[in-house]
Order: structure tokens, then sequence, then C-alpha cells
């Protein structure tokens, strides 16, 4: 056993070195194929083409020079297209500037006019208003009072004795009646003349405050006031002629118009007798007012 793996070992060794330089020469013409020393030159031989696939090459150059020439001209049209707007978007633009501006004279004018028209409407008004206030100043009631007649103190035998007595005269000098009047009226024998800080106080509970009268258009008529007390006897004659002592009548008149405005007619008067015993009257300063 010992001896034939001895044969076979020696014979692995004998024809080991007859394969060393074959594989080393093969191993170097490999590694020189494509190098400088042993360059590949590979040789491309086109393959002829057929008379069908040249025309259907030609056809498809041609088609792609079409197709080239379509693009131009429609990048050609587009950007025409896109002049086009602008111009239009700038005509637009300039018109609706235009209308603007237009709309913007248009709302001046008009604000002009209804400011116009409102001046004209209010001066209208004010006319109208004139007019009116004008008519009414014509057509309503003025009540005055005036200087009317007197009685004077006088003891009488077998009749009832008189008081001093003023009567003034209310009249309406309007082209309406008067409505609604109502007189608060008082009679007094002052000192003469009389001091200037009296008040002529007005009576409140006249029984011509509890009911109305009315006073026709230019209709008038006598309202009288009885001095309270009797005065002595002996100064009756200086008193109607006034010279220390005076009979005094005074008082307020208040009414409406027929428009339903109301009004009011201050009156304060001293009355004396004339040696003909005529009534003279004197309208007291600044005690006489109306409306």
């Amino acid at each position: 056993m010992h001896l034939l793996l001895a044969v076979v070992v020696l014979l692995f060794a004998s024809q080991q070195p007859n394969r060393k330089p074959q594989d080393s020469q093969q191993s170097t013409t490999a590694d020189k194929r494509g190098t400088q020393d042993s360059p590949l030159v590979v040789k491309v031989t086109p393959t002829p083409k057929t008379p069908e696939e040249a025309e259907q090459e030609s056809q498809d150059r041609k088609n792609k020079a079409d197709n080239d020439r379509n693009l131009v001209n429609a990048t050609w049209v587009l950007a025409g297209i896109g002049v086009l707007q602008l111009i239009v978007f700038g005509l637009q633009a300039a018109m609706l500037k235009r209308t603007v501006q237009s709309g913007t004279e248009q709302s001046a004018a008009m604000d002009r006019h209804i400011g116009e028209t409102t001046r004209s409407a209010n001066a209208m008004e004010t006319i109208a208003n004139t007019i009116e206030d004008g008519n009414q100043m014509i057509m309503r009631a003025y009540v005055i009072v005036t200087i009317g007649t007197a009685i004077f103190q006088e003891r009488r035998v077998g009749q009832s004795d008189l008081k001093f007595e003023g009567k003034a005269t209310v009249q309406n000098t309007g082209n309406t009646p008067a409505r609604k009047v109502r007189m608060y009226k008082q009679a007094a024998i002052l000192p003469f003349p009389i001091p200037p800080d009296f008040t002529y106080p007005i009576p409140q509970d006249n029984a011509e405050d509890l009911t109305y009268a009315t006073v026709g258009a230019h209709q008038s008529y006598l309202v009288s006031s009885i001095v309270p007390d009797f005065v002595p006897d002996g100064e009756v004659a200086a008193i109607k002629e006034g010279t220390k002592k005076v009979l005094c009548m005074w008082g307020l008149i208040k009414y409406e118009d027929i428009f339903g405005k109301p009004h009011t007619t201050k009156f304060a008067q001293w009355l004396t007798w004339l040696p003909n015993q005529t009534v003279f009257g004197y309208y007291v300063p600044g005690q006489n007012e109306s409306d």
C-alpha cells in the first residue's frame, strides 16, 4: 500500500514541470490582447438598407422637418395672438380708464346737480314758507286795546252808588276771528305820576279766564274793570282831573288765530275827564304791546 502511494507521487512530480512553461506562455499571450503591444481593432460594417427602409427614413426626415416648421409657425401665431391680446387689453384698460373718469365726472356733475336741486328746493321751501307766513300775517287776527270810556265815583240818592270804573275797547283789526280769547284786567286809583317801579300786576282769577270768547274780524267791544274800593268823596274831583291821583286800567289778553298760533296783547292806560265831562285817556309808556 505504501509503495503504491509513492509511485503515484513520483508520477505526479514528473509531469508537473512540463505544464508550467505552456501555461505561462498562454497567460502571457492572453494578457497582451487589447494593449499597445497588441491592440484590438473592431471594424463595423453597416448593413445595407433596403429601398423600402431608405424611403421610410427619407419620409421620416421630411415629416420631422414639416413638424418643426409647423411648430415654428404655430409659435409665431401664438406670439401674434399674444401681441394682439396685449393691444386689446391696453385698449380695454384705456377705455375703462376713460369710463371711470367719465363716471367720476358724471358723479361730480350729479353731486353738483343734486346740490343745486337741494338749494333750489330749499329756496323754494323758504319762498313757500315766506309766502305762507306772509299770508298768515295778512289773514290772522290782531287784537288791540284802545281807550274807551270811564265812570267816576258818584253817590246817588235812591240808586246804587258808583265806583270809579274803566272801560277799554277791545278790537280785532285782523281779517279772521280771534279765538279762545281770555282777558285779565284790573283797575285802581294810583298816585300820579305813576311810580316807575309799579309792576301792573295781572290778576289770574278773572271770570273771563274760565270761559273763552271770540272776537270777529274787524269787530270790537268794551271791557270794563271797577276799582275795588270807594275813595274819599273829596278826592273825586282831583282824580277826575288827574292831578295827584288818577284812574288806571291795565290787563292782558290771550288768544289764538285761525292757524292755531297763540298771541298776547298787553295794555295799560290812565283815564281823566275834561271840563265838559268827556273822558280823555293816555297810554302808559312801555305797557302797551302785542305780537
